[in-house]
């Protein structure tokens, strides 16, 4: 029955590819065509040992090497190019919300096969409210709190965005670090000492702002702070 019904709304409502629009067939995969599923593989060779980015190289990306580095460990499923990189763009700025159903199952599968480590709580990256009440939604706690329903671990805000920020894309290496900075503190009664966090937010680009969360994070008395990020740009791009 549930399943006749789900074929009765595919036929009314049409599913389409989230990475190029093309109309899927309606007793295949309801999220992607065979052409952009490609994109949606996990990365593998090569990854940075701090950060998890795809390298092609041993050892650490260049962001880790130079920098001071306040996470302990990065995780990162998926590379942001192509159909996944559509398909993030239409989740962040297009109101398409219900994509975290699809993104949070990505997450919470590579966080199966991949993080051993246990922790008190998950939070995501927060969005300033000014931005929250443009989008809707925040696209980052959505699928945050799908990972943390799969993983048994409780989901709490620990983070708020106290400054509007120009959006990081726009910004090279060294403006991302000054225009994130001290946009963060720590969320009332966030409980942070002593605990083992998981931070998860959509894209990782040059690390600067999971750095900076993870810097208030362990000022506050976290003993551990991890990340995972739903795709990464490569060193390269």
């Amino acid at each position: 029955m549930k399943r006749a019904a789900e074929l009765l709304l595919r036929i009314i409502y049409p599913c389409k590819c989230i990475g190029c629009g093309k109309l899927l067939d309606i007793d295949k995969d309801k999220w992607l065509c065979g052409e952009c599923a490609e994109d949606f593989k996990e990365t593998t060779g090569q990854k940075c040992q701090s950060c998890g980015r795809p390298i092609d190289h041993s050892g650490k990306c260049a962001d880790c090497r130079d920098g001071k580095i306040y996470f302990d460990k990065g995780f990162c499923a998926l590379e942001y190019k192509g159909a996944v990189r559509n398909a993030i763009l239409k989740f962040k700025y297009k109101g398409k919300f219900r994509y975290s159903e699809y993104f949070g199952k990505i997450l919470s599968d590579y966080a199966a096969g991949n993080i051993a480590e246990k922790y008190h709580y998950i939070t995501a990256v927060p969005l300033h409210r000014s931005r929250l009440r443009e989008r809707g939604y925040d696209q980052s706690e959505l699928i945050a709190k799908i990972l943390a329903d799969s993983m048994g671990v409780e989901y709490r805000t620990l983070l708020v965005r106290q400054r509007h920020t120009v959006p990081q894309n726009k910004l090279n290496k060294k403006q991302r670090q000054e225009n994130i900075k001290n946009a963060f503190i720590p969320a009332e009664n966030a409980d942070i000492e002593g605990r083992s966090i998981l931070l998860a937010d959509d894209i990782f680009t040059t690390g600067a702002t999971i750095n900076e969360c993870s810097k208030i994070l362990k000022k506050q008395g976290a003993q551990r702070v991890d990340f995972i990020a739903l795709s990464s740009r490569s060193e390269e791009s």
